[in-house]
C-alpha cells in the first residue's frame, strides 16, 4: 500500500475553527510526525484524502498531500515505518 504525507497549514485560529481535522487524520489511519505533518499508509484514493479533508479546511487554509515512496526522518513524533 503507497504511503501518503498530508501537511496543512492553518494560519486562522487553528484549535477554533478545525475541531474535525484530527478526528479525520485519525479516522483514516494518519500517524501525526510533526506539528502540522502527517503520514498514512492506505488504498484510499488521494483525491478521496483531499475530498475528506476538505471538509474542515477553511478559506485561506493549505493542505498538501503527496504520495512518498523514499523518505529520510528524524524526530517524528511517529516513526513512519511503523504505518
Amino acid at each position: 500500500m503507497p504511503i501518503f504525507l498530508i501537511h496543512y497549514d492553518l494560519p486562522v485560529k487553528p484549535d477554533v475553527e478545525h475541531p474535525d481535522l484530527i478526528p479525520i487524520l485519525t479516522r483514516i489511519g494518519a500517524k501525526r510526525l510533526t506539528a502540522t505533518a502527517w503520514a498514512v499508509r492506505t488504498e484510499m484514493e488521494i483525491t478521496a484524502m483531499r475530498d475528506e479533508l476538505q471538509l474542515c479546511i477553511m478559506p485561506g487554509d493549505r493542505l498538501v498531500i503527496a504520495q512518498i515512496t523514499d523518505w529520510r526522518a528524524m524526530g517524528t513524533m511517529s516513526k513512519i515505518d511503523a504505518l
